[in-house]
């Protein structure tokens, strides 16, 4: 039997039935007489749906339809991201969330490319409205999105998404929340920049301090140039690092962060080496009075 047509609007306003959640075909695939879908969100869930399969493949019962959308599981999402987000920590986790969700196959809804579909489709008859399939299946895999977000929060930001309903909206309310580009805040990091100084601090460490101070950078939207990460290491390093240095600028590339802290290793090793070996023999009750006289 022919599907009636579906219209937009309808002269008389529609009666909602919310008894039965039975699919109705809406339009008919000329492809395959079993796959049914709305146009208004045809072609557009397809991130939670990993089998790439139809999303109204219907059969005799209600059952059937939702077997076509896999459920993503999230029960484990404590243990994939091991970092709570904090106050100062947004750009390390949003790495982890970030690389979890796209695995998942599920990032579309936390970037609002996944659109919600209407609560409610046209009937066969044409006017009364029934349950929109699409719409249960959307909304409950964006609430165990919703779910993961919050459980890898901490209590010191889990405030700032308090009455959001949507993956989508908590996920931006943390990004702008969290990523602040304000004047001060980058000036901040550019004067810990100019003022970073290595001190007693081993190259790891004062390496690691710097690329810290990169990465706020690039996580509030102002990152600086790789020549000029450069600079700011040189003049935070030790004098020893002086012949090392002078080498490492006349490069005609920038040396990518790997490369510079191999570098500064390196020279850290072997000037460690070398003091080690022209250290003075300093007299203890177990010296030997030949080796004092052999160090002379």
């Amino acid at each position: 039997m022919e599907q009636p047509p579906i219209t937009s609007s309808s002269s008389a306003a529609p009666a909602v039935h919310t008894s039965s959640l039975a699919a109705t075909p809406l339009s008919s695939s000329a492809t395959s007489p079993h796959v049914f879908s709305s146009p208004a969100v045809a072609g557009e869930h397809t991130l939670f749906n990993p089998h790439n399969t139809p999303f109204l493949q219907l059969a005799s019962d209600v059952t059937s339809v939702f077997a076509a959308t896999a459920i993503i599981s999230f029960s484990h999402t404590h243990q994939v991201i091991s970092l709570k987000l904090a106050n100062t920590n947004y750009l390390y986790w949003c790495m982890q969330m970030m690389s979890y969700l796209l695995g998942q196959q599920v990032f579309g809804f936390v970037d609002g490319s996944n659109t919600c579909p209407s609560p409610h489709v046209l009937a066969a008859d044409g006017t009364s409205l029934q349950v929109n399939l699409l719409f249960l299946c959307w909304k409950q895999h964006d609430q165990l999105i919703l779910s993961a977000l919050l459980s890898s929060l901490s209590m010191e930001v889990l405030h700032l998404v308090i009455g959001y309903q949507t993956s989508c909206s908590a996920w931006r309310t943390l990004e702008q929340a969290l990523t602040s580009t304000s004047n001060s805040c980058i000036m901040q990091l550019h004067d810990s920049l100019q003022d970073l100084r290595q001190g007693d601090e081993s190259v790891t460490q004062f390496m690691q301090k710097a690329k810290a101070l990169f990465d706020e950078l690039v996580a509030a939207g102002r990152p600086i140039l790789l020549e000029d990460f450069n600079l700011y290491v040189f003049r935070g390093l030790r004098g020893e690092f002086k012949d090392l240095i002078t080498n490492l600028i006349t490069k005609a590339e920038p040396l990518l962060y790997a490369d510079l802290h191999s570098h500064l290793l390196m020279h850290e090793f072997i000037h460690k080496y070398s003091a080690a070996i022209h250290a003075p023999l300093l007299p203890t009750p177990n010296t030997p009075p030949s080796a004092l006289v052999a160090q002379r």
